[in-house]
């Protein structure tokens, strides 16, 4: 390079770096690109959330059914797997676990509804004796209560029935179009299970093969775990469910308590499938049903103790004998998770989705365990369990008796 070229590249490194230090040229020009460029970028961050907000607002009903469907698919398959693994068609085995629980829902009905109607006509029956006995309840509060003021009562209001009356064809229509609706939601929700069941390894498939082989087994963990805990955890609760309420429907027919049958269904399902609460919950309603009937004479004198003794001793028997051995291969939640999550579930989504919540828990508490690292726990008294500390305790005991008395002869002779 000449002389002439290197006084011609001087200026250039001055505007590019100028020798005095202050802010090169370039810099502001730079700092307007980027603010720009990073305003756009958050404009259309923006957009993007308010966009897929918008759209699962819109689309929560149908994303709402598409996960229901998802969580009873992985409670089925391991029935059609089961089916599967001896011959069967992944359609066919299909097709008769969703004919199973078709007949199993048509049977609950067909037991509930004819107990539901002889209980009523009991109940119709013995409104005299009910209301004196409830006239004797109340009189000590100063409330007078009898059979004819009910009577002039109702005379009195009959006006108001019968225009009450006119609105009777709306509420029919509404009763009707929410059945309609829902027969809808739930017919959508088992065809989409179905498939989900059907075409299960196909569907993985599919989506696996948009993924890499390290998160591919990554998702199938998460996926077996799913099926595992869920199709483990409805099927240990279902059986135990339907010990339980038989148990119970025994019970209650045989005192003559109304509502045998209903009872019985509810106890056994808020008892099993609900943790901690469910078993005081879906116990206590029989048996203050039974309780109330036996003061009104529509049951057994003893049914309310017979009711509370079946409860107390059926939750000893499922404790140490049923429930070690039927769900000792399902899931195992800490009750204060498993109660935890019950009360989100229900939050969220009802009494539906706090059943669903137990086995998500589970399969997020597999799958912390099998990617979250474990360390060695430092020795200290909060730490030890109890076990240990007693075991401790008594080692001590024996070391400070042998210390102050006569050490143990080492030939083992007794002399």
């Amino acid at each position: 390079m000449n002389e002439t070229e290197d006084l011609e590249a001087e200026p250039a490194v001055e505007r590019v770096e100028p020798a005095d230090g202050s802010m090169p040229p370039w810099l502001p020009e730079a700092i307007k690109l980027a603010g720009k460029r990073l305003g756009f970028a958050l404009f259309a961050a923006g957009i993007s959330i308010l966009v897929f907000l918008y759209l699962v607002d819109q689309l929560s009903s149908f994303l709402t059914m598409l996960g229901i469907a998802l969580f009873l698919s992985f409670a089925l398959e391991p029935g059609v797997d089961y089916l599967a693994t001896r011959g069967w068609k992944r359609g066919a085995a299909t097709g008769l676990i969703f004919l199973i629980l078709f007949g199993a829902i048509v049977l609950l009905v067909a037991l509930i509804v004819p107990a539901v109607i002889s209980g009523f006509n009991q109940l119709v029956q013995n409104a005299p004796a009910l209301v004196d006995r409830l006239s004797n309840w109340l009189r000590p509060l100063g409330i007078k209560l009898s059979t004819d003021q009910l009577i002039q009562k109702l005379q009195e209001n009959a006006q108001q029935v019968i225009s009450s009356a006119t609105n009777v064809a709306g509420t029919v229509f509404g009763i009707a179009s929410s059945l309609i609706g829902g027969l809808f939601r739930w017919a959508t929700i088992g065809l989409f299970t179905f498939y989900l069941v059907a075409q299960g390894p196909q569907f993985r498939r599919a989506l696996l093969s948009r993924m890499r082989p390290e998160r591919q087994a990554r998702v199938l963990f998460v996926w077996e775990q799913a099926i595992q805990q869920t199709g483990g955890y409805f099927y240990s609760r279902l059986l135990l469910a339907v010990i339980n309420g038989s148990g119970m429907y025994l019970t209650l027919r045989l005192t003559n308590v109304p509502f045998a049958a209903p009872l019985a269904i509810f106890e056994g399902l808020i008892a099993e499938f609900i943790p901690i609460v469910g078993t005081y919950i879906g116990g206590a309603v029989p048996i203050l049903v039974a309780f109330l009937a036996s003061t009104a004479g529509l049951a057994s004198p003893a049914a309310g103790f017979w009711a509370l003794g079946y409860v107390l001793v059926y939750q000893q028997i499922e404790n140490y004998i049923l429930s070690p051995r039927i769900t000792a291969k399902t899931m195992s939640l800490h009750p204060a998770v498993a109660f935890a999550a019950a009360l989100i579930g229900g939050a969220l989504g009802g009494l539906f989705m706090a059943f669903l919540a137990l086995p998500v828990a589970g399969v997020i508490q597999a799958s912390v365990k099998e990617w979250s690292k474990s360390y060695e726990v430092m020795d200290d008294v909060l730490t030890e369990q109890a076990q240990a500390v007693e075991r401790q305790r008594v080692l001590d005991r024996l070391r400070r008796r042998f210390r102050s008395g006569t050490s143990p002869p080492r030939d083992g002779s007794g002399g």
